[in-house]
């Protein structure tokens, strides 16, 4: 059984992912600030809100048990083309990436899914792109990506996002 760390976890779709597809895993703790959020989580998969870690900023990493494998979504807000399109920066909503990374550095898990925006990918922010993949290169992960469309997966929205997957 997987031992999973969700991080920046919404409502929980990579839960929801890994249960469609049969695989059993263990929460050992998730990582959420918004209270509908969490409320929803909860309820979604039956847990108590004592496995939220909190503010993924202040999370203490001797605290996380051992894992096998994180999901993350970073904020978007300043690569999305909705947004300023400010980029991955220290101090904005998507520079959360560098503490996501703070906690893959240290606890080096089996895994890691990060899921973004396809504008990640965009010439714009290809150096930024290029350096997240650098870096988990440089913990000696092997890295996939992929942009896919939730349409072409039987749900009624065009919703593109790149996902990174990392072993």
């Amino acid at each position: 059984m997987l031992k999973l760390l969700s991080l920046f976890t919404g409502i929980g779709a990579f839960e929801k992912a890994l249960e469609r597809i049969n695989v059993n895993y263990e929460l050992v703790g998730f990582s959420e600030i918004d209270k509908f959020a969490i409320k929803s989580y909860c309820t979604i998969h039956n847990i108590t809100e004592d496995k939220n870690l909190g503010d993924v900023s202040k999370i203490d990493i001797k605290k996380i048990p051992k894992f096998d494998i994180m999901t993350w979504g970073f904020p978007c807000q300043d690569i999305s083309i909705a947004g300023k399109m400010e980029g991955i920066k220290e101090g904005t909503r998507s520079g959360l990436y560098y503490e996501g990374y703070r906690i893959l550095k240290s606890k080096k898990p089996k895994y890691s899914i990060i899921e973004n925006v396809k504008n990640l990918t965009s010439q714009r922010f290809k150096i930024q792109f290029d350096s997240i993949l650098n870096d988990i290169k440089e913990l000696g992960y092997t890295n996939y990506w992929k942009v896919l469309n939730a349409k072409d997966y039987g749900v009624p929205q065009n919703r593109e996002r790149v996902f990174i997957v990392s072993i």
